[in-house]
């Protein structure tokens, strides 16, 4: 698998899900301050030239919510979601679309950000993951939102339960991992 990463972009959420799964994967940094982006070759991976894709074989797909739930279900021995059918399931769907839909719409302005921090806040409250008892994709997505809000806005102090549960998601090795320079994710 290869996956087309650069620093500070939503390529981070799948960084993190390939880290959490622990399977081999290959990054291929794309020079997004220098527009490699932008280019022609890499408008036939991703036709709107952003971050992230991921080639999986014959597969080549793009938006981060969507490679996540792939990789999910890719490795379900890795349990980063929940059975079909059952109710945690319905709420997973809930909370990566949350993410995306909600979560990350809001990411300049500061009072829908309070809003989406104050529902967090109370759903993690007393839990230790967004879906049942395990970390799942919704975690990766939901837990690298809330960080890349919290640095650009410095809300989370505000919010007990959520601020906790940043700190656990960063103290993940796999949050660690993906947050470290590119050079240090790879993996054989």
């Amino acid at each position: 698998m290869k996956l087309y990463y650069a620093p500070q972009t939503r390529a981070l959420r799948p960084l993190i899900m390939l880290e959490e799964l622990a399977v081999p994967y290959e990054i291929v940094l794309i020079d997004f301050k220098g527009g490699e982006h932008k280019g022609a070759e890499y408008r036939k991976i991703h036709p709107h030239g952003q971050l992230p894709a991921l080639q999986d074989g014959t597969l080549t797909m793009f938006e981060s919510a969507a490679i996540c739930a792939y990789l999910a279900d890719k490795f379900p021995d890795k349990r980063m979601a929940p059975a079909l059918g059952t109710v945690d399931r319905g709420m997973y769907y809930q909370w990566m679309f949350y993410a995306v839909a909600a979560l990350e719409a809001s990411r300049l302005e500061s009072e829908r950000i309070k809003e989406c921090f104050l529902v967090l806040d109370r759903v993690i409250d007393g839990h230790e993951f967004i879906v049942g008892n395990m970390i799942t994709a919704a975690d990766v997505m939901i837990g690298s939102g809330l960080i890349w809000l919290d640095a650009r806005h410095h809300l989370l102090n505000d919010f007990p339960a959520l601020d906790a549960y940043a700190k656990r998601m960063l103290a993940r090795p796999s949050f660690q991992r993906a947050f470290a320079p590119p050079a240090e994710t790879a993996r054989p």
